[in-house]
């Protein structure tokens, strides 16, 4: 048996660590790449445009939601009144006289938000007022609820009960 010095035996451990943090090292950046390979296959499979639309359909939205995607936000511009008597399951009242003091207050500046109102010419001017005030991903739900209800999307409220 042979004997070593304090200085041989820490060498040939110095040695030993070195070679197990170099196959450390190839373990961590294989496994980092096999997780690489999933996310992209998972990006691959979720429905969401990289380019992020200005007007969607009824059916846009409704497929995001079907796919249970859950960033996303939907505003409804109209009056309170008409808000409680009918509204796209989910959305939240953001009526035009405060819109932009509520959103700030509610919304991330890059959460993706379709609006609806009661006229398309309402819904553009919401969509216009958000983005000026940095909003980034806003889209406008063309034909807003009477749109959205022939297409047989949930709705809430007063008169849907």
């Amino acid at each position: 048996m042979e004997t070593k010095t304090s200085g041989e035996a820490f060498e040939e451990a110095k040695d030993g660590a070195a070679a197990l943090l170099d196959k450390a090292d190839k373990v961590e950046n294989q496994a980092l790449n096999a997780v690489s390979k999933v996310q992209n296959a998972v990006g691959k499979l979720t429905p969401v445009p990289t380019d992020f639309e200005a007007v969607s359909s009824p059916s846009d939205l409704k497929a995001r939601l079907d796919w249970g995607e859950p960033a996303l936000s939907i505003l409804d511009v109209r009056d309170r009144s008409a808000f409680n008597e009918e509204r796209i399951t989910g959305a939240m009242p953001m009526p035009m006289t405060d819109l932009i003091d509520r959103a700030k207050n509610a919304l991330s500046a890059q959460r993706d938000l379709f609006v609806y109102g009661e006229s398309d010419e309402q819904t553009a001017m919401a969509v216009a007022q958000l983005r000026d005030a940095g909003f980034e991903r806003v889209s406008a739900v063309k034909g807003g609820l009477p749109a959205w209800k022939a297409i047989d999307g949930p709705i809430e409220g007063q008169i849907s009960r």
